[in-house]
């Protein structure tokens, strides 16, 4: 009777596209296409609420391929190292592996490639992390609740034996419900989704969201990998009785309470970390005018203005007001 309340067991498997004039057939996976629709639909939302803070859509998209290109990256190979060293070293070892051995994807890998690829986009451009860093963890949730539904639909993240509502019947075809840690996090994004678009409606100090992201993440993540099943049932690896993503969420809830912090004692942070006003960058055709001259035809764009002058500018404007 119990058992009619659980999740019936079901996975979706590879879609095979034959190619033609080829042996093989293309494989398209249901969490590559799901992890992919995400990014895109993250990035957008990231975008849309860099426009409503001023912040151009260029400069949040060039953020973007810092982040998620070396994110991406680092959750593969971390993943290795967290959870899969033998696949690691042998390909450490053999680089022709690389393209024989799967060494999974870790989410923590991830948030600690992103995060060391926005230190290095901010060195670069000089360009706050703290503002750019907020509309990215703004748009966390937006993509993540595609990305976890991929986890979902492959059921790649077993959880321990348990007759709860939400746990997968016969997980796996092995006869016992189990936790889907996938689905769980799906639900989370969707709240967290909800939470996020219910606060912006107030104008928020530039971090309140990198703040709060890792302080609603990190302590659920941490008690949901209780219900991760051991490595003997393809579960995860556990150090002194806790897994790598535990004491990730540790590192992570330190993060989110130093971001807190700088919010609330250090100055408001502005685009640029010279705090001047951010002017476009790109080629422009500007015309040449002798001195006194202004431009009179309204289609030529005017000349961009220095940085001294664009600081000059701000400072009369505030006199005037």
């Amino acid at each position: 009777m119990h058992g009619a309340l659980l999740i019936p067991w079901f996975k979706l498997e590879a879609w095979a596209i034959p190619l033609p004039f080829l042996i093989d057939e293309l494989k398209i996976q249901p969490f590559g296409v799901l992890v992919a629709i995400g990014i895109f639909f993250g990035s957008r939302i990231a975008e849309w609420q860099g426009e409503r803070n001023g912040v151009p859509a260029q400069v949040v998209a060039d953020f973007l391929v810092y982040t998620i290109v070396i994110g991406l990256v680092a959750c593969y190979f971390l993943n290795g190292v967290f959870y899969n060293t033998e696949d690691l070293i042998a390909i450490l070892k053999d680089p022709s592996q690389l393209f024989k051995r799967y060494l999974g994807l870790s989410s923590y890998g991830g948030f600690i490639g992103g995060v060391g690829a926005a230190f290095l986009f901010r060195h670069r451009r000089q360009m706050s992390l703290i503002v750019l860093g907020d509309i990215f963890c703004f748009a966390f949730p937006f993509a993540w609740v595609f990305g976890r539904s991929g986890c979902f639909v492959v059921h790649d993240h077993p959880g321990v034996v348990s007759n709860f509502f939400l746990a997968v019947d016969n997980y796996n075809l092995g006869g016992q419900p189990r936790h889907d840690l996938g689905l769980y996090e799906v639900i989370w994004s969707a709240f967290a989704i909800g939470l996020f678009l219910w606060l912006s409606k107030t104008p928020r100090r530039p971090g309140f969201f990198m703040a709060l992201l890792p302080l609603i993440y990190a302590p659920i993540r941490f008690f949901l990998d209780y219900l991760r099943e051991t490595p003997q049932y393809h579960g995860d690896v556990r150090y002194f009785d806790l897994t790598p993503g535990q004491y990730a969420s540790i590192l992570f809830t330190v993060v989110g309470l130093s971001v807190l912090w700088r919010i609330h004692r250090g100055p408001a942070a502005t685009l640029m970390l010279d705090g001047s006003d951010y002017l476009p960058v790109g080629p422009r055709d500007e015309p040449q005018h002798g001195a006194g001259e202004a431009a009179t035809d309204p289609a030529t764009p005017a000349p961009r203005p220095t940085k001294a002058q664009a600081k000059a500018r701000n400072r009369n404007s505030r006199r005037k007001r």
